[in-house]
C-alpha cells in the first residue's frame, strides 16, 4: 500500500509552524532593543515627572540662595546742559553800544555792556544794589561791594558796612584801569552788576545800536559749571540726596562720578495726552541737579545722558537670581528648589527688592545656601 502525502493545509503542523518560531524570535530581539533604549534614557536624562506630580530630575543650570546686602540702583534719565543764571537788564538809559557774543564767559571784572560808552562790570555779589554808594554811606550792600572789589585785588581799607574816604581812593583805582570808567571816587548801581559766579552768555534780547530804557533785558545767561539735569518722579524722591555720588554715562560713553547739588522741594506737573494736545495731567515730578566735575571734557552743551543713583540698602536678606524665579500656576512667583537626591520641588517665594541681578526672597524651604534651578 503506498502512502500519499498531501499538501500542509493553512494553519496545520509543518511550514506554518516554523514562520512562527522565527517571528516570536524578532518580537524578542525588539523587546530587548526597547529595554535597552529606556535604561539608557534613564541614564542620560534621569527619571521623567510623573503624572501624580513626582520631583523632577536635576537639571543643568542652578545658583545658590545667598545672604546678602542689596543696593536699591536705578537708572535715570537726564540731560546735560548749564543752569540757567538769569537775564540781565539794564540799570540807564541810552544807546547800547557793545554786548558780549553768544558763547563769551563772562567772571567778576569783566564788562558785561556798554551803554553810551559806559560800561557795566560784572562783580561777585548774591543781591543787586539799589542806591549810589559814596563815602559816608552805611550798609550791608557797602560791605558786599567792599568784598567784591578786594576780590579784584583792589586794597587800601577794611572790608565792613560803612563807606569811607579809603574806599573811595580804592574806588577811583578801580575806575581808573577799567576802560570807558568815569573817575568819580563813588558807585553808580548802573555801573555794576552782581552775579554769584561765572556766566554763560545764552542769548542776546536786544541788538547793539538800540535805544534803551531802564528795565529793557539785554542779555540771557547761564552757569558756566556743566551739570545734569533729572525729572525725578516725586514717588522717587528718596532715591537722592544733597551731597549724594551718583555715576553719569556721558554722550561719548565715558562713565563719570558727579555729585547731587540740589534736590528740589516744589513738585512741578506737566499737562498733555497720547497726542500732544492739552488736558491730562502727567506724574508729578521734582527738579534734581548733579554737579560734574570741572575737567569733564566735551563739545555738547545739551544732550542726554544716563545717571545711575544708589539708594537705600536692605542688609542681611536672602536673594536669588532674578533668573530663577518661576511663575505659578496659581499666581505668584516660586523657585525650584533642588533637593539633596537630586529632585527639583517648585517652592512659592514672596519676593522683595531687585538689584544686580537678585532679587530679595523669603518663604518656607528657602534658606541660605539653598540650591535653585536657572530655567534654560
Amino acid at each position: 500500500m503506498s502512502t500519499v502525502i498531501t499538501p500542509e493545509e493553512p494553519g496545520t503542523v509543518g511550514g506554518p509552524r516554523r514562520r512562527w518560531r522565527g517571528l516570536g524570535w524578532l518580537i524578542a530581539a525588539l523587546a530587548a532593543l526597547i529595554a535597552l533604549g529606556v535604561v539608557a534614557a534613564l541614564t542620560v536624562w534621569g527619571p521623567p515627572t510623573s503624572s501624580d506630580g513626582e520631583p523632577d530630575p536635576r537639571p543643568e543650570a542652578t545658583a545658590t540662595v545667598e545672604r546678602t546686602t542689596l543696593e536699591r540702583r536705578e537708572s535715570l534719565d537726564g540731560a546735560l546742559g548749564h543752569p540757567a543764571a538769569g537775564s540781565f537788564f539794564a540799570r540807564s538809559e541810552g544807546v547800547l553800544t557793545r554786548l558780549p557774543e553768544v558763547g563769551t564767559e563772562l567772571s567778576a571784572g569783566d564788562r558785561a555792556w556798554e551803554i553810551d560808552g559806559r560800561p557795566t562790570v560784572l562783580l561777585r555779589g548774591d543781591a543787586p544794589t539799589h542806591r549810589v554808594l559814596e563815602p559816608g554811606v552805611e550798609g550791608p550792600d557797602v560791605r558786599r561791594f567792599e568784598q567784591a572789589l578786594a576780590e579784584l585785588g583792589y586794597g587800601g581799607f577794611t572790608v565792613d558796612d560803612e563807606y569811607t574816604l579809603l574806599t573811595a581812593e580804592a574806588v577811583r583805582n578801580w575806575q581808573r584801569n577799567t576802560e570807558g570808567m568815569e573817575v568819580t571816587g563813588t558807585v553808580d548801581p548802573a555801573r555794576i552788576w552782581y552775579t554769584s559766579g561765572p556766566v554763560r552768555v545764552t542769548g542776546h534780547e536786544t541788538s547793539v545800536g538800540a535805544n534803551i530804557a531802564p528795565g529793557t533785558a539785554l542779555l540771557d545767561t547761564a552757569a558756566t559749571e556743566r551739570v545734569v539735569r533729572i525729572d525725578l518722579d516725586v514717588d522717587d524722591r528718596d532715591l537722592v540726596a544733597e551731597g549724594d555720588e551718583v555715576s553719569v554715562e556721558m554722550p561719548g560713553g565715558d562713565l563719570v562720578t558727579g555729585e547731587v547739588a540740589s534736590v528740589g522741594t516744589v513738585a512741578n506737573t506737566e499737562e498733555g495726552t497720547e497726542d500732544g494736545t492739552p488736558g491730562a495731567e502727567e506724574g508729578a515730578t521734582v527738579e534734581v541737579l548733579v554737579r560734574l566735575p570741572d575737567d569733564v571734557a566735551g563739545f555738547l552743551d545739551r544732550a542726554p545722558v544716563t545717571v545711575e543713583v544708589r539708594g537705600e540698602a536692605r542688609e542681611d536678606v536672602l536673594a536669588a537670581p532674578v533668573g530663577a524665579l518661576i511663575a505659578l500656576s496659581g499666581g505668584g512667583y516660586g523657585l525650584s528648589v533642588v533637593a539633596a537626591d537630586g529632585t527639583v520641588r517648585d517652592v512659592p517665594v514672596e519676593t522683595g527688592w531687585f538689584s544686580d541681578g537678585l532679587v530679595e526672597v523669603s518663604g518656607d524651604g528657602v534658606a541660605e545656601g539653598t540650591e535653585v534651578v536657572i530655567p534654560g
